[in-house]
């Protein structure tokens, strides 16, 4: 069945699904899955678009698109970034593993063996993916075909880089062990260079975090709860009754324009930048840490709390000091 509903999904999305399924060595069929995903994601966001409408009269069709996509786009986040979690820890052990198989080349071994006796518990999804390609090779699939199936399985750019230099030096008769060691050096020497600069720019990450934390909740909070205390004073003045012989056009408070912006809009729009901000800058601190944008997620369920919870506060005490104004 799912398998069908799935036939009925884009192919693109699909692949893109079947891909980062790949990337996180999940053996399951990648139609069925998706299909479950889809059906699931439809039947739970219109159970939660009904219940909004029957509750909150909330428009059904806008609620249910957006549960929908935000239950879909969620779960293809949250295998998207396991994948890159996955390839960033293979990036940190992959000089090490390089050395490894450098090491075990120029003790004897044959290319198979040493990849099987290099496959450590400590390089994690890495061991695996050796094993499989010492066995493949056993089996009689080339090399070169064996390696280039490890970069099919791990997302990561310098893996796959890596793979092909290797590659490109077997092709070329050169020697593995020293191929392997040179690269191993190069990745090492690139670990601690990005180290650094990731060191470098931890200052940029604070301050944006700061300011979307601290600051947009401090500046939201204080403009909101000055509006209310304004709409609060106006509608009190409009109110007084003047004796029409008192009138004339030097008072102060005759004629006072009526606004249609009420003190409730202006909360809900503080509050909908505010999220917004949220959001930025939480993708802003994922590109400037890792250079993708998708790793910022993270930090939004913190900085959504730590911004919210701070806006809120800034108005429980701006409103107990200036109580009697409300």
């Amino acid at each position: 069945m799912y398998a069908r509903i799935s036939a009925l999904i884009p192919k693109k999305v699909q692949d893109a699904f079947k891909r980062e399924l790949e990337y996180l060595g999940i053996e399951v069929e990648s139609a069925r899955f998706v299909g479950f995903i889809f059906s699931f994601g439809i039947l739970l966001s219109l159970a939660i678009s009904l219940n909004l409408y029957l509750l909150f009269q909330f428009p059904l069709l806008v609620s249910f698109a957006f549960f929908a996509a935000l239950f879909v786009g969620g779960i293809y986040l949250w295998l998207s970034i396991a994948a890159e979690s996955k390839g960033k820890f293979v990036e940190k052990i992959l000089p090490d593993a390089l050395q490894l198989i450098a090491s075990n080349i120029r003790a004897g071994l044959t290319t198979e063996r040493a990849l099987i006796v290099s496959a450590r518990p400590e390089f994690g999804p890495l061991e695996l993916e050796l094993k499989k390609a010492s066995k493949r090779i056993l089996t009689g699939t080339p090399i070169q075909d064996a390696l280039a199936e490890i970069a099919n399985r791990i997302q990561s750019k310098s893996l796959e880089k890596t793979i092909w230099l290797v590659n490109k030096g077997i092709g070329s008769g050169g020697q593995i062990a020293d191929v392997l060691t040179q690269l191993s050096d190069d990745l090492r020497e690139q670990n601690s260079l990005q180290d650094e600069i990731r060191a470098n720019i931890s200052i940029y990450i604070m301050l944006i975090f700061f300011a979307a934390a601290i600051g947009a909740p401090m500046m939201f909070g204080i403009s909101s709860f000055i509006v209310q205390i304004l709409s609060k004073q106006i509608s009190g003045l409009q109110n007084i009754e003047v004796p029409v012989a008192q009138v004339s056009s030097r008072t102060p408070f005759a004629g006072l324009p009526q606004s249609n912006i009420s003190p409730d809009f202006v909360l809900v729009f503080a509050e909908l930048a505010l999220l917004v901000t949220v959001i930025f800058a939480s993708l802003t601190m994922g590109v400037i840490n890792t250079g993708n944008e998708k790793n910022g997620f993270k930090y939004l369920p913190v900085l959504f709390i730590i911004s919210f919870a701070a806006f809120f506060a800034i108005r429980l005490i701006l409103s107990t000091m200036f109580k009697q104004l409300i």
